[in-house]
């Protein structure tokens, strides 16, 4: 009974996410034309023996949809994933899997290579179909700012892009309508798990119909540093460039996923968006290709790569924030802040489509709000809220575990010091400021390194320069990765200032 309520509660759940279905005799029970979830309901009134329809009835036989002559609580599960788009009728989920051979014969009607043309550079990705009338899925990253695309099958035929039917930026993904009669993939949005076999089709590295194999490595991964609107499926079958937007493929030929990226960092650390993601799209602003490209030369946007949108600090620290930015055309971002208390700094590269935002403490506040936003276009920014006391952190915002040498000694740094956009920066601390907390470099030294020691850091070596007026000392931490260079520079025995470098 507990499996029986669980897929009652999924039935009415769905209910309002329903999709039209094409017209089929075999599972409309109700016998209305088209099948909905009032098919899968009463299917399952009929397994459970509550609505008696004897074998032979039009009602028996049509909730029948696998063919065992009996129908039970799989053939309303079967009906219900049709209604919603997930299945077809006659894809029989519990059938025997596919061979490879079949399966990139299926596969191959429904896949296709993106050739994209940009004002910049021309490109290669893939995609699928996902509907018999034209729709093509696949990444947005694939099309981003182009003039033309030109979609063609595995055998080099070309299908005219008519539309961009949806675009989700933040998702990565698109939808383009062809002209032309299709054969369309089936969605499999629940039906897989960790250690499925699937395979992948598309035109890696520009090799067309490229196809290979691997398993589902995690059903379902973050990668908040990446991309936060997405849970995405981890794979181990190959993909390279040329693979964005193509179809990650269970082993009946479904659709589990777009494979979209790749670590290269690792082997075999692939990722797809999980095909869920292509039924919440919103289609209801069709564009040309001309006005599609013209909607990407206005676009504009700004977003944290990563980071804490909140943050507390203590005096003297230092907290920053990497951004994408995106604006084909010339800009210029402003920074503010609420407070006083709060120095920030902004360092633009335009040419990288990064910013980076300083933030320095230099005394308490509560709740202050840095805003960064594009000149041209002020409604279009990003906030962050700031608190500075005692309680806040030592650790510097932006690296891992790492302390923060101005939250250590209550010192803020100078801001013409900081000269790149990553959170991996060189950092100068005026001697004279120093001097007022502690009686000598030396305890200054060793105030840090006492954080650092704590912080899991080993003193890796020491570096004498100029005549004994510069001496650096390395710090490394074994576990993260991080490396410190600390450097005083002490002229006739006094300390002129201190510089920090992350990496």
């Amino acid at each position: 009974m507990k499996k029986l309520s669980v897929f009652l509660v999924f039935v009415l759940t769905l209910t309002l996410l329903l999709l039209p279905a094409s017209a089929n005799s075999l599972g409309d029970v109700d016998g209305k034309g088209g099948i909905d979830t009032e098919d899968a309901r009463l299917a399952l009134r009929i397994a459970l023996e509550l609505d008696h329809y004897k074998p032979g009835s039009p009602q028996y036989t049509a909730a029948d949809v696998d063919g065992s002559t009996i129908v039970d609580t799989e053939d309303a599960r079967m009906i219900l994933r049709v209604a919603l788009g997930l299945q077809k009728i006659g894809d029989n989920t519990s059938a025997k899997p596919l061979s490879s051979k079949e399966i990139y014969k299926k596969a191959s009607a429904y896949t296709f290579e993106i050739q994209v043309s940009t004002q910049e550079y021309s490109a290669i990705g893939s995609g699928f179909a996902i509907s018999s009338d034209g729709l093509i899925v696949t990444n947005y990253h694939v099309i981003q700012n182009a003039d033309t695309i030109q979609v063609f099958d595995l055998q080099g035929k070309e299908y005219p892009v008519k539309q961009v039917v949806a675009v989700d930026r933040k998702v990565d993904l698109a939808i383009l309508r062809v002209d032309g009669k299709l054969t369309a993939a089936t969605l499999n949005t629940v039906d897989y798990e960790t250690g499925d076999t699937v395979y992948t089709l598309g035109s890696s590295n520009g090799y067309t119909g490229t196809f290979a194999n691997g398993v589902i490595s995690n059903a379902a991964v973050d990668l908040p540093d990446f991309n936060p609107y997405v849970t995405y499926v981890q794979t181990s079958a190959p993909i390279s460039g040329g693979n964005s937007g193509g179809p990650l493929i269970d082993e009946r030929g479904r659709v589990v996923g777009v494979n979209t990226l790749t670590d290269d960092e690792g082997q075999n650390l692939n990722f797809a968006i999980p095909s869920s993601y292509i039924l919440a799209m919103d289609r209801s602003a069709p564009m040309t290709v001309e006005e599609f490209s013209q909607a990407e030369f206005n676009y504009r946007d700004i977003d944290f790569a990563f980071g804490e949108r909140s943050v507390n600090l203590r005096p003297g620290a230092v907290a920053c924030f990497v951004m994408d930015v995106v604006s084909r055309q010339d800009y210029t971002l402003e920074v503010s802040s609420s407070s006083d208390q709060l120095q920030p700094v902004l360092v633009v590269n335009q040419m990288m489509g990064y910013a980076g935002l300083h933030v320095i403490a230099n005394g308490p506040c509560e709740n202050a709000v840095v805003t960064v936003s594009f000149k041209e276009a002020p409604d279009i920014k990003v906030e962050i809220t700031v608190t500075v006391s005692d309680a806040g952190t030592t650790e510097y915002i932006g690296t891992l575990g790492t302390p923060d040498f101005g939250a250590v000694t209550g010192v803020a740094p100078s801001a013409e010091s900081f000269t790149d956009i990553y959170p991996y920066d060189v950092m100068t601390y005026s001697g004279n400021k120093l001097l007022r907390k502690y009686k000598s470099a030396s305890a200054v030294r060793e105030a840090y390194e006492a954080a650092l020691f704590e912080a899991g850091f080993t003193l890796a070596g020491q570096e004498t320069e100029l005549l004994g007026s510069y001496v650096t000392y390395t710090y490394t931490n074994a576990k993260t990765g991080v490396i410190v260079y600390y450097t005083e520079n002490v002229v006739l025995g006094v300390l002129r200032n201190v510089t920090v470098m992350v990496y």
